[in-house]
């Protein structure tokens, strides 16, 4: 149990150890960044002032890449809505050469029944004619 003990005391040691170190090193690397950084901005205006004419020139380019996307959704759109709107006029105008043809089959339909009750009629006729020529 003793021995168990020494082993976690000694890893908690190495454990401290180890994280003084390191958050030691990450101090002395931001302050060697700090310097650098509060340097730039206040030995070099022009540096900032450049950055600034920059992100104004990128927002001007993303505005103007905005509105030309708009543009185009819109015209996608238009083109969405009047392709639909054409389908639906060709869909219509099917539906009507569909009913215009449906009838046009019916009328087709009775004159063939038409035609076939007179062709019967004639045979008929044609039986009673020479009967009678003879009688």
């Amino acid at each position: 149990m003793f021995y168990l003990t020494v082993q976690i005391a000694f890893l908690l040691t190495i454990a401290a150890l180890i994280g003084l170190a390191v958050g030691w090193w990450v101090r002395n690397k931001i302050t060697q960044l700090r310097p650098i950084l509060t340097t730039d901005t206040s030995e070099n205006p022009f540096d900032a002032r450049f950055r600034l004419e920059q992100c104004h020139r990128d927002n001007a380019t993303l505005r103007r890449d905005l509105k030309e996307t708009e543009e185009r959704a819109e015209k996608l759109q238009t083109r969405i809505d009047n392709g639909t709107q054409q389908d639906s006029d060709m869909l219509e105008r099917l539906e009507m050469y569909e009913i215009r043809v449906q009838a046009l089959m019916d009328d087709l339909q009775m004159r063939d029944d038409t035609i076939a009750v007179l062709e019967n009629e004639l045979e008929q006729l044609r039986d009673q004619i020479p009967h009678s020529n003879n009688t």
